[in-house]
């Protein structure tokens, strides 16, 4: 869709962050631009990651001591432009946020240090990541594009990403200096035709003509994602909604949008089924392969589900960067199919670490000899595994919970579809479609795994009053408990599908 609008002027120096936009895409940075007001408000989990990334970058400066920064906020170009001048000409050998412009473009460095030797400069850029990923190249190559072309020496470009060997309490290799100024002059040339495509398109009285892609969650979703989508008017389960399949956006292209249009001769039986439910409107259900799928599953039926806080900087002893800490769990036990269920709960109050606490509440829970059953099973297997490696002292007790698993997950994928399913087979997505909307997740206060995190984050942090905090308390319990009751009707909806 073309329209035209009333421009708005440019600003004198575009962010790098913003021409990042327009490296993804063309009517991403023209619509953070001239339409502003399309752009939906930042949600939690996009704010936590900025906020983990601020952190990251302020720890990367404690590796590199006896820098000068640069203290002056984002928005403030002149005066940091200006600072960073007077500390380049004043020989600093290290300097945080360190700013730089050419041609209308700006960017900010983590950090920059001075060799004497060679009369150049290293740019340090810090990430949050365990690893250099391919985003990271063009992010840092376009920072040093414009370092460079603004009359500082530089030497070689690294990125500074979390290490995942390290291990708390031994921070001292937190950070892996990786070098890809090598990676970088690979794409060097194409730096100032990018930025003069973005220009060019930002002077435009219309809107650039760039079709829905995979630019659109390349990394993450854009932030215009929903507007771009909802121009296309695509029906309300599309090609693009099919389970896994590889070539949507190929399919896509060629005009085949509409599950109608889809042929499903080479596709899995999995995606076949999808189609032909939404078609027909009648859910697909295989007793018989439930059946089958649920025989070995022993009485009493453990149902189990942590959650967990995966912290960039490891806090707690033999952690490494990210590693899931269990911080709750809930337990929903059936002696019987037609029993009442038996409910345990765990949940830290936030002081110290959680694990070694959390162990024999669990190991109680979980007691005797049926099966454990967990939504997606891998998960929570990882966290008991990672617990038995961390205390010796109930190693062997944890790892005998781990043959006793099941999971219903690949068995209501292999064998149910329903259109409510919308081409998921997550728990959020098969429990209300299966057993009714009492088992949504969309009137809970705490409704998924990243609200719960940060909830525990700010309980644990001590800033609550005693009200917010038992509130707090009341709607992780809940959340938990939730995954577990939902789990445990799903399997009894299964037992009573196959007639067991």
């Amino acid at each position: 869709m073309r329209y035209i609008l009333r421009m708005r002027p440019l600003p004198k120096l575009l962010s790098k962050s913003k021409i990042m936009r327009g490296y993804r895409c063309l009517k991403s940075i023209y619509l953070t631009i001239q339409r502003p007001d399309l752009e939906p408000p930042v949600t939690p989990d996009m704010q936590a990651l900025f906020d983990q990334g601020n952190r990251i970058g302020e720890l990367a400066r404690t590796y590199y001591p006896g820098g000068e920064l640069v203290d002056f906020p984002p928005w403030e170009f002149v005066n940091s432009l200006k600072r960073t001048r007077e500390l380049i000409a004043e020989g600093r050998e290290f300097i945080y946020e360190a700013a730089f412009e050419y041609k209308g473009c700006y960017a900010r460095a983590d950090i920059i240090r001075y060799s004497p030797a060679t009369q150049r400069w290293t740019i340090l850029e810090a990430k949050s990541s365990t690893k250099v990923k391919d985003e990271h190249i063009d992010d840092v190559g376009l920072q040093a594009w414009i370092i460079a072309n603004s009359g500082l020496p530089i030497e070689k470009v690294c990125i500074l990403h979390l290490n995942p060997e390290c291990r708390f309490p031994d921070l001292k290799n937190l950070f892996t200096e990786a070098d890809v100024t090598d990676r970088l002059r690979e794409n060097y040339l194409a730096t100032a035709p990018r930025l003069t495509a973005i220009f060019q398109a930002l002077r435009q009285p219309t809107v650039p003509e760039v079709d829905i892609g995979p630019q659109c969650t390349a990394a993450r979703d854009c932030e215009f994602k929903a507007h771009c989508f909802g121009e296309k008017n695509l029906p309300d389960v599309s090609v693009l909604d099919v389970y896994v399949l590889k070539n949507k956006w190929e399919l896509y292209r060629q005009g085949k949008i509409r599950l109608e249009d889809l042929d499903t001769s080479e596709m899995t039986p999995v995606q076949t089924r999808m189609i032909e439910a939404h078609l027909s409107g009648h859910r697909f259900t295989d007793a018989g392969a439930i059946k089958e799928g649920i025989k070995a599953w022993k009485f009493p039926l453990v149902f189990l589900d942590f959650e967990t806080v995966g912290y960039a900087v490891p806090r707690f002893d033999g952690c490494t960067p990210y590693q899931q800490v269990p911080f709750q769990f809930s337990v929903h036990v059936l002696d019987r199919l037609d029993s009442q269920p038996r409910h345990f709960s765990f949940l830290h109050d936030g002081r110290g670490d959680p694990r070694e606490r959390l162990i024999e509440p669990l190991l109680e829970a979980c007691r005797g000899e049926g099966s454990i059953i967990a939504y997606n099973k891998k998960f929570e297997i990882r966290v008991i595994e990672q617990l038995a490696d961390s205390f010796p002292a109930h190693a062997v007790a944890l790892r005998d919970l781990v043959p006793r698993f099941e999971d219903p997950l690949p068995l209501i994928r292999e064998t149910v579809y329903d259109p409510a399913f919308r081409g998921g087979f997550g728990l959020k997505k098969t429990a209300p479609a299966l057993l009714g909307e009492q088992y949504s997740y969309s009137d809970l206060k705490v409704g998924d795994g990243g609200a719960a995190q940060r909830t525990y984050e700010e309980m644990a942090a001590g800033k609550m009053s005693e009200a917010a905090k038992q509130e707090a308390r009341q709607a992780l319990l809940e959340y938990c408990a939730q995954d577990t009751l939902a789990a445990m009707e799903l399997v009894k909806w299964c037992y009573r599908t196959a007639g067991a």
